[in-house]
């Protein structure tokens, strides 16, 4: 297995960076230890594209959270994503809160953040009504965005793939290989060894265990969970944009948005912790995002939550990205510690990386332009929002799609049988790329269903179907022989 880039990791980083690197003639290899994308921080955040206006001058963030936003504007249309382009505001509720305002406009417009704008709290309830009565001002940032991150980290894979990158799911890193001058030569994993000249870690949680694998310690990642309140659709409407408070030391707070699909949600928390793995949601936890809400939006309608659900933030102690060529080993590159704005700021991230390894990693790769280049990538087509035309024409050219299987996002076979197509093997891969289980009852209706298809189209026994991987079976067996044989033990 012998690659010209190995990368460490799929999340939005990692899926972004190959498909920047696809531009060129490169043999690029992307490691996940999921069984499905997005895992990990790019499966569980506030889906938010930031404006750029909360980010010091002179850190990483800053450097690529505005043009990382101009980017997703762009990618939006050639990568077919869902992206909700609502803008954002950052609520003050007293006069200190205010000037707090007015310093994040100041370093909004030195970051290049177009379009920023104060406004009354009266002018703000003009659009968002359901807002609090005690918000006096609000920093307005036309440009922000939230997304479907789910559609984006496989937008970005696939694009990738189209163009020649190869995605190895459930391939755990397990360490460095090196050569006799003690430079980078690949990648130990618990599915055999990659070998490539360079390797870049985009490990997420993991990336400083990562680095000090190439003997880097420069940095330490802290993991810190943030946890999330998930509505109904029925909710929609109820806010329309992104619903900041003013941030603090702790992070930019809890915030209310309307989700990409028109979810309403609220998080997250900000909880430091050893365990990089802990998504586990508690009582606290949720009352501090439910205590968050309702200051922002008193009548926050929690009886329609659907679900909630933690992710785990790679916060460095800097507070900074961790971005870099390392002089020794040759061939080491870290992007590392991408946290928020990390989403935003992912595709300039990945260009930048592109610029590195051209500048200081000539000796060991060359990036010569792929000519035969695909910008494009179309969705798997979103039946929920056809019009009645369009669904006719799709179903006569595909009867599939005449079935439904999820009925709360309206997700039929046809969505599922190309979710398998592009690599679906788990019931949240399919989740993920067509939102089959992702209504009101969260799969009870569907779940079944989708199991059927998945072990019909590969071919493989009901109860071998898998959640999310591993162990996560959906069924042990037939209820009769589970019976006897407890009953024989």
């Amino acid at each position: 297995m012998n690659y010209d880039v190995i990368i460490i990791g799929a999340g939005v980083t990692g899926a972004a960076i190959a498909r920047e690197l696809s531009k060129y003639k490169l043999k690029i290899a992307v490691l996940d230890k999921a069984s499905e994308l997005p895992s990990g921080a790019s499966r569980a955040n506030s889906s938010m594209i930031h404006g750029g206006f909360d980010d010091k001058p002179g850190t990483l963030k800053t450097k690529f959270c505005v043009p990382g936003n101009k980017l997703w504007h762009k990618l939006k249309d050639e990568l077919d994503i869902n992206v909700n382009e609502c803008g954002s505001y950052v609520c003050a509720f007293d006069d200190k809160e205010i000037n707090h305002l007015e310093k994040l406009l100041e370093q909004g417009k030195n970051n290049g953040v177009p379009g920023l704008e104060i406004i009354s709290g009266d002018k703000l309830r003009e659009k968002e009504p359901n807002v609090s009565r005690e918000i006096v001002a609000a920093l307005w940032s036309p440009e922000a965005a939230i997304i479907n991150n789910f559609e984006a980290v496989n937008a970005l894979i696939e694009s990738a793939k189209i163009n020649g990158a190869e995605l190895f799911l459930e391939t755990l890193a397990t360490g460095l290989l090196f050569d006799e001058k003690n430079n980078i030569r690949g990648v130990t994993t618990n599915k055999g060894d990659f070998i490539a000249p360079v390797v870049i870690n985009a490990g997420g949680v993991h990336s400083g265990e990562i680095a000090k694998w190439a003997g880097d310690t420069s940095f330490k990642i802290i993991p810190t969970k943030g946890e999330y309140f998930l509505l109904d659709r029925t909710a929609q409407g109820f806010i329309h944009s992104f619903l900041f408070s003013c941030p603090s030391k702790a992070g930019k707070g809890i915030t209310v948005l309307q989700t990409a699909e028109g979810n309403l949600m609220s998080g997250p928390t900000a909880t430091e912790q050893d365990d990089p793995e802990d998504k586990s949601t508690t009582a606290e936890g949720l009352a501090e995002v439910l205590k968050g809400a309702r200051r922002l939006v008193p009548d926050f309608p929690i009886e329609l939550n659907v679900t909630t659900f933690a992710g785990v933030r790679a916060n460095t102690e800097s507070g900074d990205f961790e971005i870099g060529v390392l002089k020794n080993p040759r061939g080491f590159v870290n992007a590392a510690g991408i946290k928020s704005p990390g989403f935003t700021s992912s595709p300039a991230i990945a260009e930048y990386i592109a610029e590195l390894l051209k500048e200081e990693l000539s000796d060991r790769i060359k990036l010569t332009p792929n000519e035969k280049f695909i910008p494009e990538r179309k969705n798997i087509p979103r039946f929920l929002h056809m019009s009645m035309d369009e669904r006719e024409k799709l179903i006569k050219k595909d009867p599939t799609y005449a079935q439904i299987v999820c009925r709360c996002e309206t997700v039929t076979e046809g969505q599922v049988l190309e979710a398998i197509r592009r690599g679906a093997r788990t019931i949240s891969a399919v989740k993920m790329m067509t939102r089959a289980g992702a209504g009101r009852c969260q799969g009870g209706f569907c779940c079944p269903r989708v199991a059927e298809i998945l072990s019909r189209e590969l071919n493989i026994p009901l109860d071998e179907i898998t959640r999310h991987g591993g162990d996560s079976k959906l069924l042990v067996g037939k209820t009769k022989e589970f019976l006897l044989e407890k009953g024989a033990e």
